[in-house]
């Protein structure tokens, strides 16, 4: 499936390959605040599982690895990274989000951290509906009874209503120099998020990770204290089966 059949815009999501091979994403991982504190939160959620799906990776772990017996990590451009880039619990694979090469019912849990604002297509809503496609592929492979671990950048619905505004303009000065190489995104609010994550799973939990000072705006270091950003953490489960 090529990703215009996917759903995504073909030149975000080059964009996005090109960006997230670089070392400078990673980079901001190891050393923002508020990374740490994402890291601490994701750590605790997936700790105990026994086989993770953790899909759109971008060969970055906000996680101790350690924590889970397996992981399959998949994104648009991970067969281009060496193996040593993966800790030894995990298998890489080339994998689109919202097509994903996995069979059904597979997984105990499946991660999607800083995934959906990413996934944009040619017109700005777009997102909301590849957002969904993702859930309903997470869902897909998940067993019954298995947990959909979402952390996300979310935003205020005035800034969402900004963010679709703008979306044209970025979108155009993304293939400048201006954005450093980084695609235009687009940010749900926690409340949509929620809503949509609730159409194909029952939701367990739903709260705001704590932010430090710095966080990234379009792969820059930002101070948090000059965006309205946040990160959102939604814990979710696929009904057993029978139930």
């Amino acid at each position: 499936m090529t990703r215009r059949e996917s759903g995504q815009d073909e030149t975000s999501a080059v964009q996005n390959e090109e960006f997230f091979a670089q070392d400078m994403y990673r980079e901001y991982v190891a050393e923002l605040d508020s990374y740490h504190l994402i890291h601490e939160a994701v750590t605790k959620e997936v700790a105990g599982t026994e086989l993770l799906l953790d899909v759109g990776n971008g060969g970055v772990f906000e996680y101790e690895t350690g924590q889970v017996e397996k992981i399959v990590a998949v994104d648009l451009f991970l067969d281009r990274l060496p193996d040593d880039r993966f800790p030894a619990n995990v298998e890489a694979r080339k994998g689109d989000a919202l097509a994903l090469d996995e069979p059904d019912n597979t997984y105990d849990a499946v991660l999607e951290a800083f995934l959906y604002h990413h996934l944009v297509g040619p017109k700005p809503r777009d997102m909301e509906e590849n957002t969904r496609r993702a859930v309903s592929e997470a869902a897909r492979v998940l067993k019954p009874g298995g947990r959909l671990i979402v952390a996300e950048s979310c935003v205020p619905a005035w800034f969402y209503a900004v963010e679709l505004m703008m979306f044209r303009p970025l979108s155009w000065l993304a293939k400048t120099p201006l954005l450093g190489g980084h695609p235009a995104t687009i940010q749900l609010t926690a409340g949509r998020l929620h809503d949509v994550i609730a159409e194909e799973l029952e939701i367990e939990s739903d709260y705001r990770i704590p932010k430090g000072r710095w966080m990234t705006q379009f792969g820059r270091k930002w101070p948090t204290a000059l965006t309205p950003a946040r990160p959102q953490m939604i814990i979710a489960r696929k009904p057993a089966a029978g139930s």
